[in-house]
Parts: structure tokens; sequence; C-alpha cells
């Protein structure tokens, strides 16, 4: 028994004599909050470019190394001399060598690249001379790469189009805009410009903050404003014919309309037209954007100010308590403490010693991913980094705001290969972290789960596009349709972002389910037979539902909808009403065909919610219409609150996560092989939107009079430079026979026309697409521009390109040619070229819905 003692005694006397020896090695890991800094501040050179003798084209600094023709801002026209230069503002850097490149636009092809390394210099800034001995095609845009390299042998890349003319009339142009913008600071002087507006007396003039040449002549001299200009004005050219231009100007004012200087950012946007006697101003825009300031904030009304804007929507997220907020305005989070009456600027890349040209360039965004109790916040920022240590690179990169200890900590830094324009394009809106430290978000149609504490990554979902993911963040779910592709989409997965665990909704066997939309709380989808699945002859997919489900996220079916004999090609959600379109069967030659029938309703009763915050207006005599933010009922704001900046935590783990190699190329080629390309429309020299069907882009292209490009930057459409008339006069000649198969016909001559004999290949368009048949044998890229206008197709025909137009369901045409009154088309029925007046062809194509098919140009 006291042998037992005694152990027990010993092992108590080893265990403390442990305890003392090993605790003097274990060291308690406390965070240093001088272990901070703050964010570098610019050090990028700026670029302008000079032509003919006028600087214009002030250009950001890359540290990522794009593809030269991924980026569209600013377009150079030159004369036949093919020489132009570059004004170097180095700024912190001293520029020893110049490197560029020329490459074709569409293909990005190298076609030349040199050097200098000998400088003219005035000041800080040198000048070089670039003179491009490659032989440029007329009015054919080209990309340009500039890397600049530093005595420390850094390297930063600066990007630009270029485009030669036999005449530019650029000086002609672009002096043009800067009189007139320079003349309507001055009301008397603005007198002399008044024959080039178009003054619309329904036009609402209660605002500034977007102002057009069917604006008031107050309103377009700067009503009662009185601003100051503190930015230098350097136009941007964005694109230019010989006749036509568009020019962009970008400053920031100053005004004082309630006793504290307000500043503003200013987009002044022409559209002009020159001629031997006068210039033509086709368009002009002024669109302005008050920058956010809390001292501005209203007290007697609690209420913060945003001032004059297009855009009031402010992205917020509250805590749980909803005593907490965050939100984001001029792209500046903030942080709002309703207790303490205090504000904290989290992330901004504005800084105290502005230029308010390198660190408010405006390429880059923020997004609110979570908010907890305590109000620590979870956030990213993605585009192009003004400033800090990956200045000039393009990232999406995630932070941590720790609240109590006003710091921010930089959790995941993704590089990527392309510019903010079209990555905002391709991210999707759901990104989340949850509890467990798991940062999910979607990126080039596929969602990523990223473990922030194992830094393991998993792609949950591959090829499911933005419009096929629907999320409850309120609820805690995110569900997506498996494949965007409608023969693979076997199933819908519901994922509880908090534990991670998904569940399935499975299509019945011969089905396939389609994720629709979402109402309240619950999800919309529906169910296609694998037989109703059809492809269109311009390969559009058609997935005509039998049958659509409302449910729950825990997959109870809340109510069916099944109409016998209708079919549900897809709905609309608006408020508290499902429109459902649909659509009947037809069996016509062996090929179904779903015809428009008449659209149906599903009403839905919710409860409509408070919102936390709300937007008011207020109209004065100097600003007119300003926006303000409501703060929650109840709250009283005592005084301006109290404002704070965080600091950055210097990490020593490195926090980069690269996706898999080249997955942002992969989908461009993939898109390339399919009819699943995506368009981007560009409006003054902005990427205003991507879209999946060509017609989309055309349409907002030719309304906002801008171009529109594909996935692989090819050229698709402009607005503005259709000829008046246009023959391809190969055709004129052809000996031709007539043939009850029209369409194969049509692909036939569209294939010799390209040098493709076709002549022994037998088709079946019963069972294979028109377009399935060009892009398997024909050594271009198709395209269908089902939905245009016939005036926005004959522009193909202007480039040369003639286009298949579908006048039945087995008949077709082939245009290749116009005048200011007649089509040119090639009628296989008939075996002859036909020429047909332009309002009966165009009641023609519209009777079959306006489908056409073409091709790109190499």
């Amino acid at each position: 028994m006291l042998k037992q003692i005694y152990r027990i005694i010993i092992l108590i006397i080893i265990f403390i004599a442990s305890l003392y020896y090993f605790s003097k090695d274990i060291k308690e890991v406390v965070f240093d909050i001088d272990n901070t800094t703050t964010m570098e501040e610019t050090t990028f050179p700026l670029v302008t470019l000079r032509t003919e003798g006028r600087n214009i084209n002030l250009l950001r600094g890359y540290s990522s190394n794009l593809d030269a023709n991924s980026i569209r801002e600013a377009l150079l026209p030159i004369g036949s001399d093919q020489t132009y230069e570059l004004i170097i503002d180095q700024k912190d850097y001293d520029i020893k060598k110049l490197n560029f490149e020329l490459r074709e636009f569409s293909q990005n092809e190298l076609i030349e690249k040199g050097s200098v390394s000998v400088f003219d210099e005035d000041g800080n800034q040198k000048v070089a001379r670039i003179n491009l001995d490659s032989a440029l095609i007329k009015d054919r845009e080209y990309a340009v790469k500039i890397t600049l390299i530093t005595s420390e042998s850094k390297k930063m890349y600066f990007y630009h189009r270029i485009k030669k003319h036999d005449t530019t009339n650029l000086v002609d142009k672009l002096d043009f805009v800067m009189e007139f913008h320079h003349a309507i600071k001055d009301k008397d002087k603005a007198e002399d410009y008044k024959r080039y507006l178009e003054p619309d007396g329904k036009k609402d003039n209660t605002s500034l903050a977007k102002v057009d040449i069917h604006s008031s002549f107050d309103l377009i001299t700067w009503g009662n404003l009185k601003p100051e200009f503190i930015t230098n004005v350097i136009p941007t050219v964005v694109e230019n014919y010989t006749d036509m231009g568009s020019i962009v100007l970008d400053y920031i004012v100053r005004a004082n309309v309630s006793g504290i200087p307000e500043l503003y950012r200013v987009k002044e946007y022409y559209r002009i037209r020159y001629s031997s006697d006068r210039m033509y101003l086709l368009n002009y825009e002024r669109r302005m954007e008050a920058l956010f300031d809390i001292d501005l904030a209203s007290v007697s009304k609690s209420q913060l100010k945003l001032g004059i804007t297009n855009d009031p929507t402010t992205e917020h997220l509250s805590s749980p308590d909803k005593m907490k907020f965050a939100f984001v305005r001029s792209k500046e989070l903030w942080y709002y403490s309703l207790d303490e009456n205090e504000i904290v600027k989290v992330f901004s890349f504005r800084q105290e010693d502005t230029d308010y040209i390198r660190d408010i360039y405006d390429q880059h965004d923020i997004k609110i991913l979570n908010m907890d109790a305590e109000g620590n916040l979870d956030f990213m920022v993605y585009g192009y980094m003004n400033r800090g240590q990956y200045e000039g690179r393009v990232a999406l990169v995630m932070y941590e705001y720790i609240q109590s200890q006003g710091r921010i900590e930089e959790k995941v830094y993704i590089p990527l290969d392309e510019p903010y324009q079209t990555l905002k394009e391709n991210l999707g809106a759901f990104a989340y972290v949850n509890s467990l430290d798991v940062f999910y978000f979607h990126i080039y149609n596929s969602i990523y789960s990223y473990d922030l504490i194992t830094r393991q990554i998993t792609e949950l979902a591959d090829n499911t596009r933005k419009e096929d993911i629907v999320v409850f963040y309120d609820e805690g779910y995110v569900a997506w349709q498996e494949s965007s592709n409608p023969w693979e989409a076997n199933n819908i997965m519901i994922m509880d972002i908090e534990t991670g665990e998904i569940q399935m909704v499975h299509a019945e066997t011969g089905y396939k389910i389609l994720l629709l939309d979402k109402i309240d709380s619950n999800l919309i989808y529906g169910y296609v037979s694998e037989d109703d699945i059809t492809v269109q002859i311009d390969g559009a997919i058609i997935s005509p539902m039998s049958r659509i489900e409302i449910a729950s996220t825990e997959m109870n079916v809340i109510k069916p909808y099944y109409r016998e004999g209708y079919f549900i090609t897809g709905l609309e959600v608006k408020d508290n009403t499902i429109e459902l379109f649909r659509a009947t069967e037809q069996i016509i030659d062996g090929r179904k065909i779903f015809t428009a029938s008449t659209n149906d309703y599903i009403m839905n009763h919710s409860v409509a919610k408070t919102p936390y915050l709300s937007i008011t207006t207020r109209i004065t005599e100097d600003a007119l219409t300003e926006y303000y933010l409501q703060l929650p009922s109840g709250f009283v704001m005592e005084e301006v609150p109290e404002k704070l900046i965080t600091v950055n935590t210097v990490i020593s783990e490195d926090p980069t996560l690269r996706l898999s190699k080249n997955k942002h190329n992969i989908m461009k080629e993939d898109a390339s092989k399919t009819n699943y390309n995506m368009y981007y429309a560009y409006i003054q020299g902005e990427l205003e939107g991507s879209y999946y069907e060509a017609a989309e882009a055309i349409a907002i292209a030719d309304n906002g009079v801008g171009v529109v490009l594909d996935s692989s930057f090819k050229l698709v459409w402009e607005r503005g430079i259709k000829a008046n008339r246009y023959v391809i006069s190969r055709f004129e000649d052809l000996e031709l026979s007539a043939t009850d198969s029209t369409i194969d016909g049509c692909i036939r001559l569209l294939a010799k026309y390209l040098g493709k004999n076709l002549d022994k290949i037998s088709f079946d368009l019963e069972k294979t697409s028109a377009y399935e048949i060009l892009i398997n044998h024909l050594d271009v890229q198709p395209i269908s521009l089902t939905g245009v206008t016939l005036d926005q197709v004959l522009y193909h025909v202007s480039m040369g390109r003639p286009v298949i137009a579908i006048t039945g369901h087995r008949d077709a045409v082939l245009i290749y040619g116009f005048d200011a009154y007649n089509i040119f088309m090639i009628d296989p029925k008939q075996g002859k070229t036909i020429r047909m007046g332009i309002q009966d062809s165009t009641q023609l194509f519209e009777k079959t819905g306006n489908v056409f098919i073409s091709y790109l140009s190499q």
C-alpha cells in the first residue's frame, strides 16, 4: 500500500517538474500591435502619347504582363509616317530603357518589336520616339505593349491600341472637343456653341449627375455650381475613323455647395463628325460622381451625404444586432459603429497626398463578404491595384478587418491575367467566408472552396455560369446547376455555406433539371425532357420545360406548375410575380419547332421588408439633386462621427493562391469551339456588359454608339461605319442551279466563297445545325446573329462577310450586298441572284425571327 502511495507521489513530482521545464520553451503567441504598417503610396510612372503635336491618352502602368489586346481603353490614331512619341513622367523611378511590341489585335500575334534607350529629357520627364517599320493596314486596329525598364531592372507595362489612317483629322477633332469643354465653363462663351446642342423641353433638368446633348443650356454650362478644375484634362481617344471620333475627358473638380469643399469625378464623352467646312457634335454626355466624405454628414437628420450621383445604390452589410454596418462608396470600404458614433475607413487606395490620378484610378471594386457580432469583416478587393505591395497588378485580394484592433489582415492573394473591365464580368456574385474560415468564390464559371487554415482549394463546380447560381445569404445557402450545358444538367446542388454540406435535387430518368431563379427564400427550377432539348438551325439550344417547381432550400416543393400542351422556355421574377414564357410544340419536316404562346403568371404572397438603410434626396439651388443615406430608424446622430483609419498587418506567410493554370484562357478557347462565346459591348471606351447572345451585345452597342468584341477580342460589330452600298462582286458571276435544299445550298455557297469545296460532303439538317456544319468544316469562327435587325446585320456584309438569312423552317437566302434601296441575295430555290427592297426584306426576315448566321474575320 505504501509503495503505491510513494509511486503516486513520485509521478506527481515528475509531472510538476515537467510542466516547469517545458513551459520555459512554450512561447505565448500574442499579436504585436507594432507589427503593422500603412499602405505604401503610389510610385508608378505615367505615360502620355503624343501624335501630330497633341498629347493624348494618359496610360497607367501594370506589373501584370497581360495580353496586349485585352486592354481597350485608349486608341492612338497615326498617319502614314507611322511614328509617335511617349512622354514618360518617371515619378519615383529612373527609366533606362523602353521596349515595345506591336501585335495583331484579334489574334495577339507578334508583328514587330523594338527598343529605345536614348531619350529626350525635360525635368523628370523622358520622351521616347517610336517608329513602326511594319506596313500597317489602313483602318485596322493593332495592340501595342510598352515595357519600361528602370535602373533597378524593374519592368512596368503600358498598353494601348493603334490605328493607321491616310488622314486622321485628329487635330481638328481634339481642338473642337477642348474648345467646347472650356467654353461651357463660361455661360457667355458657351453661347457660341449653342448651335451644337439639341435641347429637349421634356427632359428632366434637375440633376447634374448626368447631362447630355438634350439637356438645358444652363445644365450643360454647370448651372450655379461654379466648379474648380483641379486636375489637368488630357483627352483619351477611344474610337477614331477618318470622319468620326469618340473622345473622353476624365478629371476631378471641387465645388463648395455646403460650406465644405466637395470633390467630384467627372467624365465627358464626345462623339463628333469632321467635315471640311464644320464639325458636328453627334453626342455629348457628362457624368458626375461625388467622392464620399464623412465630414459632409447631416447631423440634424442622421444622414450620410452621397451627393451628386448617378447610382445612389450603396452596398452594405449589418451585424446581427444591427448596431454596426459596413458599406462601400467611391471605391472605399467604411465601417460604422452606431453605439460609439465612430466610423472607420477600412480600405481605400486614396492617399492623403493625392495627385487625383494614380491613387483614385477607378479600375477596381470592393465586395463585403461577411460581418460577425463583434463587427469583424471579411471583404475582397478585385481589379487593378492602385498602390501598395501589389501596385500595378490585377488581382483578387481577400482581407479580414479585426475591429477591436483597428487593423486589416490579408488572407488570400489571387493574381489574375486580365484587366478589371473583363474581370468584373467573369467574377460571379457568389462570394462568402464562413465561421470555419472557408472562402467561397465563383470565377471563370467555377465555384471554389478555399480553406484559409489548411490552404487547400477545392473546385466545387465547373462549367457553371453566373446565371445558373442563386444565393440565399440570410438563410445560409447557395444553389447551382451542375452544368450550364443542359444535356449535362442532372442535378441541382444546394449547399449550406456554413457547414459545407451539399444536398442534391435529382432529375428524373429521361429528364434534365434547370435552375431558373429564386423568389423570396425559395428556389425555382424546371424539368426538361432529354428528347425536347433542341438545337436550332443557328446553333441556339432550346430547353423547353414541361414542369417547373418552387421549393425551399430544404427541398420541400411548395408549388408545382404544369399545363398540358404547354412548355416553359424561360421566366422572369418581378417583385412578387413570376412571369412564365410559354411555347407549344410542332413537328415540321422532321424537326421539333417550339412556337411562342401566351404567357402565364404565378403570384407569390410575401411580406415587404423594411430596408436597413434607405435613400433620400434633397434639391438645392447650386447642386440640384443630391442623395443621402438615411441611417437606421431610431438612431440619432449627435455629432459628425469620429473618423479612424486602419493599419495593415505585416504577415510572414505567403498568401498567394494560383488558380488552375490558364483557367481564363481555357475558358476562352472552349468558347471559340462552341456556341457558348461571350460578347462584350464597349461604349465610350468602357465595357458596358458581357452577353451570351451576340444580338444582345449588338443592341446595347448600337444604342450607345459602341463596338462589340468576342471572348478572343475579335471585332464582332461596330456602330456607324457601314457603307451606303457594298456588293461582294464574286457572287454576281457565279453559275447557279436551283435546289429545294436552300439552307444546304447557302452553306455550300458560303464555303466556296471561303475557299472550301463541300460538294462531296452530305449534311442531315434535321439532326445537325448549320452552325455546327460551319464550325466543323470551315476555318472560320461562325457566329449566330439571331435577333439583330437587318440594318445591323448588313455591317457584316459591308465587311465582306456574306450572311445566311433564314426565311422558313427549311429555307434560306444568302445576303451578299446592299445599296440604299435594295438587298442583294442569292435564292438557291430559284437558282439565281435577286434584289428585294429593304422594307420587304425587313418584313421577310422578321417573320421568321431575324435568324442570321455569318462568321468573324480571322
